[in-house]
């Protein structure tokens, strides 16, 4: 985007039957300063228009503003005023252009679309450097190392490709070394442990959790292919060990465990072995910064080395970045609070293969789909990635619900605390609409639920003393609970008095709470804990057809551009139906293998 020359430009803005408006429009430090009219305003509307839509431009610096109502040719006029001035500054109107629009409001059938307003917001992300150190040609460019990246290098050479992989962290995995396991159906090992499945079943029940808001398609294909996926990988190496309902919290016994627990021992040393036999290339400590855009076909991008900076031509280039879940912005974007947010994804995992799509016109899902969020507490322990397994403060435990209340700001029960016995992360959901909330729970529902844990009642004493972050507290009544976080205390007490009865006749008159899970809290020492997000990994974000070529808001394909893992995933909307365990590596490994076949054929067709 170039930048305007500053001054102070002369225009004129042509009005309804003729009549014009003329303008002076100032312009300083690469930005719209002022817009001022040359003679007094005739007619009321004349002057809404120049002052009050004026504002509006420079305000925004964007000439996608809405016309006043009953004076479109006057807005109209105003608004190609300005976009005559830019050019004349040495600017592209076209970049203050966000959205296509029409002036024409009494439309309500106009299609709106962020993309242009993407284009903007990213442009960084296809600017071409001034200067290039070193110049790589390929057939088939990835960029991300982690599960889907080399998923889709080993398929790549499988099917002949000249494949190079870039990677911003000096190792390959990504936030994919942290991956339990994967999800398949009817495959070897299911059936060597008796297990079976109706795929049509598994479909049904993913089209309803999803609010049937998804292109059940993408399911299909995923768990037509989970087998052969898996096969495929067992055929590779990859060690798999047990197949189970992931602690009882999935619906079918689909979750094919990784040796060791984890895709860092069962799945990436494995991957990468057999990449590296195959032929792939890799380059560690290489960050993609910008696309190689070639009228809107593209070709490469330029990449970030120890060395400088790297074009890398290539016939078709692959995103597989690992999705948004340590952007902060971008978290921000999809609604969520980041306030004392926890990430237990790398660091690395900052949405760069989102921005460089959006950059180029890309559909943008982000907003629809969703991240891997969970509860905790900041006083109890929560150093490192793995949170969300930890026996106390992880999301199966203390901070996701269960035999507990959660209250919102006004001291009220606001959700069935044990919902996420239907999923894991309906957890984190209804929060999402307070401004905070708190946990309730007693000494005797802390050891219920820590039962079996070392140390458990030493680190809730540790935790209550330390408070960090002002988030635990520990009393002898209620009322002090509620005066310690500042909650109203006579709703906090009439909320507990009222659950407290539900408790005891069996039935929660509210939110019809699980009867087993009805604990009274009625018996001191009382307790209280912020409940802040912790995140895993953001799911999506890309828009993407079958083939996972990219695709803009008409669903029209990007050519030469491909995403896959955690950067696409068509199948979520808003929430990631874990009790399909495992479906999310499982498309991983879907979606970076297809993409390097179809990428193939792509690239014979050019």
């Amino acid at each position: 985007m170039s930048r305007l020359r500053s001054g102070k430009y002369s225009v004129v803005a042509k009005e309804y039957e003729g009549e014009t408006m003329p303008l002076e429009v100032e312009i300083e430090e690469d930005k719209i300063q002022k817009i001022t009219p040359q003679r007094e305003a005739t007619t009321g509307l004349e002057d809404i228009v120049f002052t009050t839509l004026s504002k509006k431009i420079i305000d925004s610096q964007s000439l996608d503003v809405d016309a006043v109502t009953g004076a479109t040719h006057s807005s109209k006029g105003l608004i190609e005023a300005v976009g005559e001035v830019i050019e004349k500054a040495g600017g592209n109107k076209a970049d203050y252009h966000l959205i296509e629009t029409k002036l024409n409001l009494a439309d309500d059938d106009e299609f709106v679309s962020d993309t242009k307003l993407n284009k903007k917001e990213y442009a960084e992300w296809r600017k071409v450097p001034e200067k290039v150190d070193k110049e790589i040609n390929t057939d088939f460019l990835i960029v991300g190392a982690g599960i889907a990246g080399l998923a889709s290098a080993v398929q790549a050479r499988q099917e002949g490709l000249d494949t190079l992989v870039i990677e911003k962290n000096g190792f390959v995995a990504g936030n994919g070394g942290g991956v339990e396991g994967i999800f398949g159906i009817n495959t070897k090992l299911q059936k060597e442990a008796g297990i079976h499945a109706e795929p049509e079943d598994i479909i049904a029940k993913e089209a309803e959790l999803g609010q049937y808001r998804v292109d059940g398609s993408f399911w299909v294909d995923l768990i037509k292919n989970s087998a052969d996926n898996i096969n495929w990988l067992i055929d590779l190496g990859v060690q798999l060990t047990i197949v189970d309902d992931y602690h009882g919290t999935c619906m079918f016994p689909t979750f094919h465990w990784f040796k060791g627990g984890f895709a860092s021992i069962g799945y990436v040393p494995y991957m990468k072995k057999k990449a590296d036999e195959l032929g792939s290339k890799f380059m560690l400590d290489t960050s993609a910064i910008s696309a190689i855009d070639e009228n809107g076909v593209i070709k490469g991008v330029y990449a970030k080395t120890t060395d400088g900076i790297v074009k890398i031509n290539a016939k078709a280039t692959l995103l597989a970045t690992g999705g948004v879940g340590h952007s902060a912005k971008l978290i921000r974007k999809q609604g969520w609070s980041t306030k004392n947010l926890h990430y237990c994804s790398m660091p690395s995992n900052t949405g760069d293969g989102y921005q460089m799509a959006m950059s180029l016109g890309a559909k943008d899902m982000l907003k629809e789909s969703p991240e891997f969020m969970m509860n905790y507490i900041q006083a109890l322990p929560h150093e490192g990635v793995h949170l969300y397994i930890d026996p106390i403060n992880g999301f199966m435990s203390l901070p996701s619900g269960g035999p507990v209340v959660f209250v919102n700001q006004n001291g009220r029960r606001f959700v069935n605390e044990n919902v996420k016995k239907y999923n894991l992360l309906y957890q984190r959901m209804a929060i999402k609409s307070t401004k905070v909330t708190y946990e309730i729970f007693t000494q005797d529902i802390y050891d219920q639920i820590t039962k079996g844990v070392k140390d458990a009642d030493k680190i809730l004493a540790k935790a209550v003393k330390t408070n960090e972050g002002d988030s635990l507290y520990k009393a002898d009544t209620v009322e002090n609970l509620a005066k310690a976080v500042s909650l109203p205390v006579e709703q906090v007490v009439e909320t507990i008095k009222q659950y407290n009865k539900c408790a005891v006749a069996g039935k929660d008159a509210e939110f019809n709470k699980d009867k087993e899970t009805l604990i009274p809290i009625n018996r001191a020492p009382y307790y209280i804990a912020r409940l802040d997000p912790s995140n895993l990994i953001g799911i999506g974000g890309v828009g993407s057809n079958q083939k996972f070529e990219v695709i803009d808001d008409k669903f029209e394909k990007i050519p030469g551009l491909y995403v896959v893992g955690m950067d696409s995933t068509m199948q979520y909307r808003d929430v990631y139906t874990i009790t399909l365990g495992g479906s999310a590596c499982a498309h991983d490994i879907n979606s970076g293998r297809h993409a390097a076949m179809n990428a193939k054929e792509y690239i014979k067709s050019i």
